[in-house]
């Protein structure tokens, strides 16, 4: 007997056996009938919530970069915080979720390279606003010495998730650069 379940609850399950299925076989390889197998419903329901394997693919970024942006967003539309509190806890924040991104297999999958720039894409937009803000904010106060803010936020982000998504240097090699970098828009 079919399990009936919420349709947004059989959606997320599709997502999230979708990117399992990715990162095992490959995102070109993988079809929606290999997808409807693994999450064991028939190939018309993931028709039924995706038009096709790249909607599918697409919602699933945007979600997922949505959900690790999230803790980014939170600190960053914390204004009051300064720069020093924001780097330390933006240092737990990214050591946390280097462990808890569920989709971190397929992201990080050799030959993958192209699907994680669209998801630093994604996370960058997701980011922008908050993170103009903090950094208007700091101007504002006279602590940082920034012409545009538009344009730095956009290259601090861009810059950021290079140094994060590079494998030479372990994570705390990282953070101390990125704080660095920061320090040196301070007045």
């Amino acid at each position: 007997m079919r399990v009936s379940k919420d349709p947004e609850i059989r959606k997320q399950e599709i997502i999230d056996v979708a990117m399992q299925v990715f990162a095992e076989k490959g995102y070109e390889t993988t079809t929606m009938k290999d997808i409807a197998k693994a999450a064991d419903v028939v190939p018309g329901l993931c028709y039924h919530y995706f038009k096709n394997k790249h909607e599918l693919y697409e919602t699933a970024v945007t979600q997922y970069a949505r959900e690790c942006s999230e803790p980014f967003v939170i600190l960053f539309n914390r204004t009051n915080l300064s720069l020093d509190e924001i780097t330390t806890k933006l240092e737990k924040v990214i050591k946390q979720g280097e462990e808890n991104y569920k989709y971190k297999k397929f992201f990080d999958k050799s030959g993958n390279e192209i699907f994680n720039k669209q998801l630093e894409f994604y996370m960058g937009k997701e980011m922008e606003k908050s993170m103009k803000k903090y950094i208007q904010h700091r101007i504002d106060k006279d602590e940082f010495e920034i012409d545009d803010t538009d344009l730095f936020t956009k290259f601090f982000i861009g810059g950021q998730m290079a140094v994060m998504n590079c494998n030479k240097k372990d994570i705390d090699e990282k953070i101390e650069f990125l704080r660095g970098m920061l320090n040196k828009f301070k007045k």
